[in-house]
């Protein structure tokens, strides 16, 4: 029998190697969105990528701990966990070490996390997430703090045509409650609420031989979708203290949303029952077009904290930086302005002084440099292999009776000639 690919080179399903290009790529994006997260007062922590099961599962819901990854620690003999989330360390730090630390504390990370799936499901298995928690304010304002900064990473990283829906989950909850008594049943209706299945949920209804006015308000968390119409159409369906004050909360995110001049990307979907066990407020999704799944998502958490012995409220995000990745390079079209290295430095052996103090001034002032000896012949020659390792200029310096430097741009062709001391000056002015 043959097995598919190559068994001494195949990785698992759902995890990648990133190339040269792809990984430039990726980092450029992780310092954008680590140096806004810094201009808005977020402080980078690093966490575990491993930790002990039974302190770990502490933050975690029982569906996100039945994906994670466990192994048993060999010295211990305890079981051990693959992070499977960032956010639940979070807590555990605000909680513990930061606990003397006057709120609000704002802090981001930039972290791998690792979740099974099934191989058929195609979806990754070790997920690169960006995100950020603030942890201590409990109103609209920190809500909407964290939405305006998802909205302006996504800008600044030239993401066009992308969404994000907010929902409540004190609405949703209020709306569910009736059902929460029977576990079982709750958790069939819940799965058909997030599936948007019309007919299932009828079904559903059905059997549990609900009232109408119950059938029509659970109904109607399918239908309210859409802009900030929705909160005119969910506002006769509030009828619990629960179901109002999330309403009104939600509303008065929008608001504050609106205000800074977001509404364009807002949508509102009053059906989202994601994390339904975890989040306790408002909460949001970023879409973008032809993205296919979400590129990230948060919300409030305000009883994670007391979890770990120190109750707080909280709210936060995370970018799933591999579908944003995706994203950008569809929407570019093509390789953009990647390059390699800014400078291709190509000497005979008697340029090779100059061209070793050349290159040493090159990477002191900030540009990436290769240099070569043994450069020979016309430098056409030398420009297929230049575009093919995408270098953006050749430098070449032969020294004796022909001193001074050739630049060659690689993408035209077009050549230069310049002193030695005249190129530096010229780098610095241009």
């Amino acid at each position: 029998m043959k097995l598919p690919g190559k068994p001494r080179t195949m990785i698992p399903k759902g995890v990648a190697t990133f190339l040269p290009e792809g990984t430039s790529r990726r980092r450029e994006i992780e310092r954008k969105i680590l140096s806004l997260f810094s201009r808005w007062g977020y402080q980078e922590v690093i966490t575990p990528i491993f930790e002990y099961l039974d302190v770990f599962s502490l933050g975690v819901g029982e569906e996100l701990l039945n994906r994670a990854y466990k192994f048993v620690d060999r010295a211990t003999g305890r079981m051990m966990v693959l992070r499977p989330d960032v956010t639940p360390q979070i807590a555990r730090i605000a909680a513990t070490l930061l606990n003397d630390q006057p709120l609000p504390i704002r802090l981001c990370y930039s972290a791998n996390v690792f979740r099974h799936e099934e191989e058929h499901a195609g979806r990754e298995r070790e997920i690169h997430q960006i995100g950020g928690e603030l942890i201590g304010p409990s109103n609209a304002e920190a809500d909407a703090e964290t939405i305006s900064l998802a909205i302006e990473i996504l800008q600044k990283l030239e993401l066009k045509s992308f969404k994000i829906a907010l929902g409540q989950m004190a609405f949703t909850r209020g709306i569910l409650q009736p059902f929460e008594s029977s576990p079982a049943s709750f958790k069939r209706i819940l799965g058909a609420v997030a599936k948007k299945d019309a007919s299932l949920l009828e079904a559903l209804l059905k059997e549990e031989k609900v009232g109408p006015k119950t059938r029509k308000q659970v109904l109607s968390l399918l239908d309210l979708f859409g802009g900030e119409e929705v909160f005119a159409a969910a506002k006769p369906l509030a009828v619990s203290p629960a179901c109002k004050a999330g309403l009104r909360r939600l509303r008065e995110v929008y608001e504050i949303l609106k205000q800074a001049g977001h509404q364009e990307f807002l949508l509102i979907d009053l059906g989202e029952v994601r994390g339904f066990d975890y989040y306790t407020g408002t909460i949001f999704e970023i879409f973008a077009e032809g993205a296919g799944s979400e590129l990230g998502g948060g919300g409030r958490y305000d009883h994670l904290l007391e979890k770990f012995g120190a109750p707080s409220s909280s709210t936060g995000f995370a970018l799933h930086i591999e579908r944003i990745q995706w994203a950008l390079e569809q929407a570019a079209g093509s390789d953009g302005d990647y390059s390699s290295a800014d400078f291709l430095v190509l000497h005979t052996a008697e340029g090779t002084s100059e061209a070793m103090s050349l290159s040493h001034q090159l990477r002191d002032a900030g540009y990436r440099v290769i240099r070569r000896n043994g450069f020979h012949g016309a430098v056409e020659s030398y420009l297929s292999e230049a575009r093919k390792q995408k270098v953006a200029k050749i430098l070449l310096i032969t020294g004796g009776r022909d001193k001074g430097i050739r630049s060659v741009d690689v993408r035209t062709g077009r050549q230069e000639r310049r002193s030695h001391p005249d190129f530096l000056e010229w780098l610095r002015s241009s």
